[in-house]
């Protein structure tokens, strides 16, 4: 049994439309209202990446407005406080690899028995390092102006 014409026609139509607002959506022509909620909505996901890309798209083809610093301002909050948190562990990592030589931290950490630890721990903050980067390279973006078309 064969479909009617009217139903693929109209199935073919939705399918285009949706399509077409999909890529109307990824190039920044929609109403700034909308990347300025769906980035607010990421920030809530805690995704950065998507919040970040989302307020980049609200002032591709619109001048940014009030809402949109406001949204800039919470966006670049989040990502200092993340980036805040990682540099208070990395601290605390460095206080446990590199402690003074008249602390009994520091004594410890020559016995060979605690070795694999110190090199989890050193990992460990090789990767918080890099996710500071990335952060800082994610804050610089947000807050690099505009160039208007």
């Amino acid at each position: 049994m064969v479909p009617a014409l009217s139903f693929l026609t109209k199935v073919l139509t939705g399918l285009v439309a949706a399509a077409g607002l999909d890529q109307l959506t990824k190039h920044g022509f929609m109403p700034q209202a909308n990347y300025i909620k769906a980035a607010v909505k990421a920030l809530e996901k805690d995704d950065l990446d998507e919040a970040v890309r989302n307020y980049k798209l609200s002032v591709k083809k619109w001048r940014p407005t009030q809402r949109s610093e406001v949204a800039k301002e919470i966006i670049s909050s989040a990502i200092s406080l993340r980036i805040g948190k990682l540099q208070g562990r990395l601290a605390e990592l460095e206080a446990v690899l590199h402690p003074p030589w008249y602390s009994l931290q520091y004594w410890r950490n020559l016995l060979p028995k605690n070795r694999p630890k110190l090199e989890e721990l050193k990992r460990e903050q090789e990767g918080f390092q890099e996710a500071v980067r990335v952060l800082e390279n994610m804050r610089a973006k947000l807050l690099e102006d505009e160039k208007t078309p």
